[in-house]
């Protein structure tokens, strides 16, 4: 599973709480891999990852590996894998990579040479008259992606079609919109589920069409990202539809949105009584509580988020009516520097806010005297006489080097992300000095 640099760790976490152990799952630079038990797990595994995974950036399925200094061994290798066994007669073949640190360095010759060995492959199978396979796009496309690193070759079947990051509730945007699977990933670095069962409540003064906001709405009702959306996966005959037919069903029972409320409901109550009566210490319960896969009852989930532009708002509001989460956001058209501290607690109704934003900057939306500004406004905020206010918490995506110098004090923590292919850093202020 491709993902995003920085965030692969919590690909492998998202694995964890869908039931597979640490064994089965490597992970490196901008990659995870699981490992299945049983090959007979496999489509049910597919369809489970689409739907289920926030972070991650597709599902591949690996077909094949081995090593290869020349063409020769490249298409030799490559024509006698079952690939009649693999694709679908008359899909389109479409071939992507990339090589690195390896003999055969050319990617459109590699292209050509695994497309080549492919049709031959089954050309010997389906015996067609001519030395070409019949491709037809509108009955389907089987997306093949190799790497070339050290000389060594790795085949991946595509099964989720657009990327995951491609949720189905974005129609509109903002001018430059957070990509949903990195407002996830913060959500999940900001420990967003962890402490909305604190009544925590979720603010972003700068909201834009809203990712943060839907994004964590679909984290606190439990619902699976993908439930709205189609995988390619369900048209290959190697996966088929109904495994994503199955795995689609238990993700609507476990959603607060679609399934049967009050038994989720149920749950929930009876998950946070076991783990908060256990004899451990209250890290202990809240941590096995969480891993519980907990969801609160509507009424207990506050989402709040603003922007100055009206348009915006409007945007964003649509997008979380498609995500079927508007009625567990408020949206609201407002300047940030019009917003105090006491206004926001009294407006949010509570003093334990989490505030993550990701706000606009001169090589997304404005100039670097704007986005300053901004977070001058932000700092008024959160911090009071150069400490962080009690109960709030503060998570900045911003790619402004000068951030830690306009905050009262340096980050708690801080990580290195990419959005948009801009080099950003995360900076994640917890600590109360009081």
């Amino acid at each position: 599973m491709p993902a995003l640099f920085g965030i692969e760790s919590f690909v492998s976490e998202e694995l964890q709480t869908l039931g597979y152990s640490k064994s089965q799952i490597k992970v490196s630079d901008a990659e995870v891999c699981l490992t299945l038990k049983d090959q007979s797990e496999m489509p049910r595994a597919i369809a489970r990852l689409n739907y289920n995974l926030r972070t991650a950036e597709r599902v591949l399925l690996g077909l094949a590996e081995f090593s290869a200094i020349t063409f020769d061994e490249l298409f030799d290798q490559i024509r006698v894998l079952p690939w009649h066994q693999w694709l679908d007669q008359e899909y389109f073949i479409e071939i992507t990579g990339y090589s690195r640190n390896s003999k055969l360095h050319s990617v459109p010759t590699c292209q050509s040479v695994i497309k080549k060995a492919i049709i031959e492959k089954l050309n010997s199978v389906h015996n067609y008259s001519k030395d070409i396979v019949p491709e037809n796009k509108k009955k389907g496309i089987h997306r093949i992606q190799f790497s070339l690193i050290n000389d060594k070759v790795n085949l991946r079947l595509d099964t989720s079609g657009e990327p995951l990051h491609k949720r189905g509730y974005r129609k509109k945007a903002t001018e430059a919109p957070l990509r949903e699977t990195l407002a996830a990933a913060i959500l999940m670095i900001s420990f967003y589920q962890r402490n909305i069962a604190n009544q925590e409540i979720l603010f972003d003064p700068l909201c834009g069409s809203g990712t943060f906001l839907i994004e964590a709405a679909l984290i606190a009702t439990r619902t699976a990202p993908g439930i709205q959306r189609y995988f390619s996966g369900a048209k290959k005959k190697l996966i088929g539809r109904k495994a994503f037919q199955i795995e689609r069903k238990l993700a609507l029972e476990k959603s607060l949105i679609y399934g049967d409320s009050s038994q989720v409901e149920q749950e929930y109550n009876q998950a946070r009584q076991v783990a908060l009566s256990s004899q451990t210490s209250k890290h202990e319960q809240k941590r096995k509580f969480i891993r519980k896969d907990f969801l609160l009852p509507s009424d207990e989930i506050r989402i709040f988020g603003s922007d100055i532009s009206a348009e915006a708002i409007s945007m964003a509001k649509e997008n979380a009516k498609r995500a079927n989460v508007l009625e567990y956001i408020d949206f609201s058209v407002k300047d940030i520097n019009s917003i105090t501290y006491q206004e926001l607690t009294e407006k949010l109704g509570g003093d334990r806010i989490l505030l993550v934003t990701n706000p606009p900057y001169g090589e997304r939306l404005g100039d670097l005297k704007q986005a300053q500004l901004l977070m001058n406004k932000i700092r008024n905020i959160s911090f009071t006489e150069g400490k962080l206010r009690k109960g709030i918490r503060l998570s900045i995506l911003t790619p402004d080097d000068e951030t830690e110098s306009i905050m009262p004090k340096v980050a708690d923590k801080r990580r290195k992300l990419y959005n948009g292919g801009i080099q950003c850093t995360l900076y994640h202020y917890f600590k109360f000095d009081h």
